[in-house]
C-alpha cells in the first residue's frame, strides 16, 4: 500500500476531459522513473495491460493463436477490474474490425475471427447494420454514422473519449491501488498518441501550406518566368 500511495501522489494530473489534455504533463522517461516504485510483478502486469490496450497494429484481424495468447495474458492480470478493462478494449477493437472486414468484397461471417464475448453475436447478426448491438453499446449509433461517412479521425476521437472515461471511472473508484496506476498510464498512452498524431498532422499541413505559398509566390513566378525566357 505504501508504494502505491507514494507513486500515485507522484503522478501528475491528467484532465477529466480528454480534449483538455493539450500537452503531456511529463515525458515517458519521467513517467518510467516513477513507475520503478512498482514491484517487478506489478511492472509486468502494467506491461501486459499497455501492450494489449495500445496495440502497435490495430488493423490486423486477430487469428486463433493471437486470441489464445491474449486470453492467457489477460488471465495474468492481478485483478478482475483490469481484466475487464482490457477485455472491453479488445472487444471494441473486434467490433471495429468486423465493420471494416464486412466492407471488403467476398467476405462472410463464417470467415470472421475476433476476440471476446461479442464475436459470436456479431457473426449471428452479420447482416444487421450495427450487428444489433445498439442497445448494448450506447455510443454505437454515433460511431456507426462516422464509420459509414468515412470520418475516421472523428471516429477515433469518439473511441478515445469512450476509453478515456472508462479509465477515469476506474481511477476515481480505486484509490492508491495497482488499478489506479494502470488506468492512469493507459490514459497517458491515449494522450500521447493523440498529441503525436496532431503534431504529425500539423507538420504535414505546414509543409503543404509552405509548398503552396512557394508555388504561388512572386519569387516562384519570377523563377518560372526566367526559366521560360532561358528556354526560348
Amino acid at each position: 500500500m505504501a508504494n502505491y500511495y507514494t507513486l500515485v501522489t507522484c503522478l501528475p494530473w491528467l484532465p477529466e476531459q480528454m480534449e483538455k489534455c493539450t500537452q503531456l504533463p511529463l515525458s515517458r522517461i519521467a513517467l518510467n522513473r516513477r513507475l520503478t516504485l512498482l514491484s517487478p510483478e506489478d511492472q509486468q502486469s502494467l506491461a501486459i495491460a499497455e501492450a494489449l490496450y495500445h496495440p502497435s497494429v490495430t488493423e490486423v484481424q486477430p487469428d486463433r493463436e493471437r486470441v489464445q495468447q491474449w486470453q492467457k495474458q489477460i488471465a495474468e492480470l492481478p485483478s478482475s477490474v483490469l481484466q475487464e478493462l482490457v477485455t472491453q478494449r479488445l472487444e471494441i477493437q473486434t467490433l471495429m474490425a468486423a465493420l471494416r472486414y464486412r466492407k471488403r468484397p467476398n467476405t462472410s461471417a463464417e470467415h470472421f475471427y475476433g476476440y471476446g464475448r461479442l464475436t459470436e453475436w456479431i457473426k449471428n447478426h452479420w447482416k444487421e447494420p450495427l450487428f444489433a448491438l445498439e442497445t448494448q453499446i450506447d455510443p454505437l449509433e454515433q460511431w456507426g454514422e462516422l464509420f459509414s461517412s468515412e470520418h475516421s479521425g472523428d471516429l477515433q476521437s469518439q473511441l478515445d473519449r469512450y476509453f478515456w472515461q472508462q479509465l477515469l471511472a476506474v481511477e476515481r473508484s480505486h484509490h492508491f491501488t495497482i488499478e489506479t496506476v494502470v488506468s492512469f498510464v493507459l490514459r497517458w498512452g491515449i494522450a500521447e498518441r493523440r498529441l503525436k498524431s496532431d503534431a504529425e498532422t500539423a507538420l504535414a499541413d505546414f509543409h503543404t501550406l509552405s509548398d503552396t505559398l512557394l508555388h504561388s509566390s512572386g519569387i516562384q513566378q519570377q523563377l518560372n518566368s526566367l526559366f521560360e525566357d532561358m528556354n526560348r
